[in-house]
């Protein structure tokens, strides 16, 4: 069964993944990760994800890899040939590009929909931009927030109120859109309303 959603005109086959580099200190982290890949496979959908095998969106990938699952990994260049995060293991097929922002373009053009774990620094840039992306109309695919064990609430507050304000990332309210799950198995089903 492929992951489907009363949301949108359309099956989702292909998901683009942002996460961290590294697996923090919770533990359910690691573990919900893990579930989401298992949720991958569950339903055949594709993962597309920031390449390398390590942190949250390694756990992904290798599980939904080592399932048989179909995995494309977009790695800046910096990252591969520096070995940022150590020795550089793509799950599946790699694309080398040119920077973060080439990373999240490529992506966008793969996928259907995204999913967002949490993460540092470089999660939220990925993040922001594709909020930036679809408030100008550049894209309009979902973006769902993995929010295990609250780690998105202060970041979810933040653009509600920026919203409310009439200064936020949206003109309309694009979170009603936009997802936010706390477990992998009901993060590709359609909201409960």
């Amino acid at each position: 069964m492929e992951g489907t959603s009363r949301t949108l005109p359309y099956t989702i086959r292909f998901v683009g993944l942002l996460g961290s580099h590294s697996l923090g200190r919770n533990s359910k982290f690691m573990a919900t990760a893990v579930d989401l890949g298992r949720e991958f496979i569950r339903r055949k959908i594709k993962l597309a994800y920031g390449g390398d095998s390590v942190g949250l969106q390694g756990a992904v990938a290798s599980t939904v890899f080592t399932n048989g699952g179909l995995v494309r990994g977009f790695i800046p260049g910096y990252i591969a040939t520096r070995r940022v995060y150590g020795p550089t293991y793509a799950y599946g097929v790699e694309h080398t590009v040119s920077s973060n922002y080439y990373k999240y373009f490529e992506m966008n053009h793969a996928v259907e929909a995204f999913i967002i774990l949490p993460g540092g620094v470089d999660t939220m840039e990925g993040l922001f931009t594709l909020i930036s992306w679809a408030s100008k109309g550049l894209h309009n695919r979902p973006i769902g927030l993995l929010n295990i064990d609250g780690y998105f609430n202060n970041l979810i507050k933040f653009l509600d109120d920026a919203e409310d304000n009439g200064i936020g990332p949206m003109e309309q309210k694009q979170w009603e859109k936009n997802e936010v799950r706390t477990k992998p198995k009901v993060v590709f089903d359609p909201p409960p309303f």
